[in-house]
C-alpha cells in the first residue's frame, strides 16, 4: 500500500468512516450462557460477558429481585431459585450502586415455610436484600393491555422499584409445559392466578410483554425435568449446572428451552411472545455465546 494511501485510511478508520475489510465491528451477544462448577461464579460471569451490571442497574436504583419462591422445597429439590443464583445477583446490583434491593415472590405454599426452606430468605438477609412477604392489602390494579390479558391486581411492590430483575428456576411445569422467566411473572400477581390457566400461553406472553423484565437471569443449576412446577422427588432432578442472562425475556427463554431440549417453536406461550413481536424465536437467529467458566 502506498504511503498517501495508508494514512488517508488510517484518518478514516479513526474516524469510523471506513466499513470493508479494515473494520469489522462485532456485534455483542444478547444471550450470555455460562456453565460451571459454581452456581454463584457463573452468574457473575454470565452478568459481565452480557455487559456488567452497570448496564442495568444505576446508582441510587431501587431494585426488585424476583426468584421462583413458590414451594415448600430445599434447593436440591430444583422447584425454587438457587439460593447462589441470587445472592450473586444481588451482590452485584448491589455494587452497581443500587439503594435497595428487594426480595419477594407471591408464593403458592405457606410463604415463611417456601421463603425458610428454600434457603432463600436466609441468604438474601445475609447479602442485604429487604425480604418482604406478599400482603393483599397493597394490591393494585395494573393494565396489561394485553389481546387476552388486561386489568390484573399486582402487588404495588414491583411497580415502585427503578429496576426489576427476574431471577427464575429452569423446570418443568404440567401446565405450560416449561415456566422459565415469563412464567415467573406470575409470582407478582394477585387474585385467582388460577383463572389465567385458561389460554395460558396467551396471558403468560401478555404478562410478560405488558410488564417490563430490565433483566433476565435464569437458573439452570439444577432443572426440574419432570413433574414441576412443585417437584419433590430428587430422582426427578438433573444438573446442568448453567445459568443464562439476558436483556431480553423471550430470548432468554427461548435459550433455557433449548437447555431443557424443548424447540421454544413447540412451546405454547414462546410462540404467543414471538407473535407479539417480543424477539426471535428461532435460537439459531438469537446472538448467543456460550461459555465454560
Amino acid at each position: 500500500m502506498k504511503r498517501r494511501t495508508f494514512v488517508r485510511n488510517g484518518i478514516l478508520v479513526s474516524s469510523g468512516l471506513l466499513v470493508g475489510p479494515l473494520v469489522r465491528a462485532q456485534a455483542p451477544a444478547d444471550v450470555i450462557q455460562v456453565k460451571g462448577a459454581s452456581p454463584y461464579e457463573i452468574t457473575r460471569r454470565a452478568v459481565a460477558e452480557l455487559g456488567g451490571m452497570n448496564r442495568f442497574v444505576a446508582r441510587g436504583d431501587v431494585v426488585m429481585v424476583k426468584p421462583n419462591i413458590g414451594w415448600n422445597r430445599t434447593p436440591e429439590q430444583a422447584a425454587c431459585t438457587n439460593p447462589e443464583v441470587l445472592r450473586a445477583v444481588i451482590e452485584l446490583a448491589f455494587a452497581a450502586g443500587a439503594k435497595k434491593v428487594v426480595v419477594m415472590d407471591n408464593t403458592c405454599h405457606k410463604a415463611e415455610d417456601c421463603y425458610q426452606r428454600s434457603g432463600i430468605e436466609a441468604m438474601a438477609r445475609r447479602a442485604g436484600a429487604e425480604v418482604r412477604f406478599s400482603d393483599e392489602n397493597r394490591l393494585v390494579a395494573h393494565d396489561f393491555k394485553g389481546e387476552f390479558l388486561g386489568k390484573w391486581p399486582v402487588y404495588r411492590d414491583h411497580l415502585e422499584v427503578d429496576k426489576f430483575i427476574n431471577v427464575p428456576i429452569l423446570k418443568h411445569h404440567g401446565s405450560s409445559g416449561l415456566t422459565i422467566a415469563m412464567k415467573n411473572l406470575y409470582g407478582i400477581l394477585g387474585g385467582n392466578r388460577g383463572k389465567l390457566h385458561r389460554d395460558m400461553g396467551e396471558n403468560i406472553a401478555d404478562l410478560a410483554s405488558g410488564f417490563r423484565s430490565h433483566l433476565v437471569v435464569v437458573d439452570a443449576w439444577r432443572v426440574l425435568v419432570r413433574n414441576g412446577p412443585v417437584g419433590g422427588r430428587l430422582s426427578d432432578v438433573e444438573e446442568r449446572r448453567t445459568v443464562i442472562a439476558s436483556g431480553n425475556i423471550l430470548h432468554a427463554d427461548v435459550a433455557a428451552a433449548a437447555l431443557f431440549g424443548r424447540d421454544a417453536r413447540q412451546v405454547e406461550f414462546l410462540q404467543a411472545a414471538h407473535a407479539r413481536k417480543m424477539g426471535e424465536i428461532d435460537i439459531a437467529k438469537i446472538a448467543l455465546k456460550s461459555l465454560s467458566a
